[in-house]
């Protein structure tokens, strides 16, 4: 009498459909970020292209978001649909130390902790290694661990939505100095190839306290070649908060200007202009 269960009548064939199941049982290999050279800081271009990282003043008192869907630049090749985000407002001073974590955290598979000094952080972001300056680093880990991001891709194109904060964990000694960092998956995910951009550290330090010179240099950093876009546009993108759009006009040929200095210092070329219609075109050489 033949056995009901036909795929024990080929052993051929049963022998690849236990293959198979043990494939699908296996688990994933845990994501990495990627991998750069020393000089570069590597971002995701979705939150290069968005509000997240806004390019105002830091103040005191900082606004807390709860499911804001953050002005960012949507992609048909990725998918990209929408940006939500819950927490604190953040600014490219937290996009520093952020950068920094992710750059000491790319070697290592995501969620095996990044294990560093506390001094030698605050040098690689040129800060001083003075109280205030440790105090002001733990507050923005702090900022970053209270984050909550969603990032919402179309189908066949995107991937799953998932929430995710930019720091999945924090621990520090205080009187060792030494921190242990970790970035999670659903981050590492954003790392994807054609997704992320290298940035040049030593010219993004350099713009100093000029919030939207490095809003711009990251923005357009993220282009190979970028496309006219509006001052309207980038005034949303950058966060900015400044309700005369000719106010912040003024604020923007001052930042891309600056931007244009430090790029010829490290001989790469940025040309901008504005025309009459209102569209920065900007030409540069690619950071990566």
């Amino acid at each position: 009498m033949a056995d009901d269960d036909s795929t024990t009548t080929n052993p051929r064939q049963r022998f690849f459909e236990l293959a198979s199941i043990a494939t699908a049982d296996e688990p994933a290999k845990p994501e990495q970020l990627g991998l750069w050279p020393d000089d570069r800081r590597g971002a995701p271009n979705v939150l290069l292209r968005s509000a997240l990282f806004s390019a105002g003043k830091p103040t005191r008192t900082r606004k807390t978001f709860r499911d804001h869907q953050l002005a960012a630049q949507l992609s048909k090749n990725t998918g990209l649909k929408s940006v939500v985000y819950t927490g604190p407002q953040l600014y490219q001073p937290e996009l520093d130390v952020w950068l920094e974590v992710v750059h000491r955290c790319r070697l290592r598979p995501a969620g095996v902790h990044s294990d560093f000094h506390v001094r030698g952080f605050l040098r690689s972001l040129r800060r001083s290694t003075g109280k205030s300056d440790y105090t002001q680093l733990v507050s923005q880990f702090r900022l970053l661990k209270a984050t909550s991001l969603d990032v919402t891709r179309s189908r066949p194109e995107g991937r799953p939505s998932r929430m995710k904060s930019l720091l999945q964990s924090v621990e520090y000694d205080e009187e060792l100095g030494r921190w242990h960092v970790s970035i999670d998956e659903e981050i590492a995910e954003l790392f994807a190839p054609k997704e992320h951009t290298w940035l040049d550290f030593g010219a993004r330090l350099e713009l100093g306290r000029s919030y939207l010179a490095k809003w711009c240099h990251g923005y357009f950093s993220s282009h190979r070649k970028p496309y006219p876009v509006s001052v309207a546009r980038l005034r949303d993108l950058s966060g900015s908060t400044t309700a005369e759009l000719f106010r912040y006009r003024q604020a923007l040929r001052a930042a891309l200007a600056e931007v244009s200095r430090v790029e010829k210092q490290h001989r790469r070329r940025f040309t901008w202009s504005i025309d009459a219609d209102d569209l920065v075109h900007v030409a540069h050489e690619s950071g990566n």
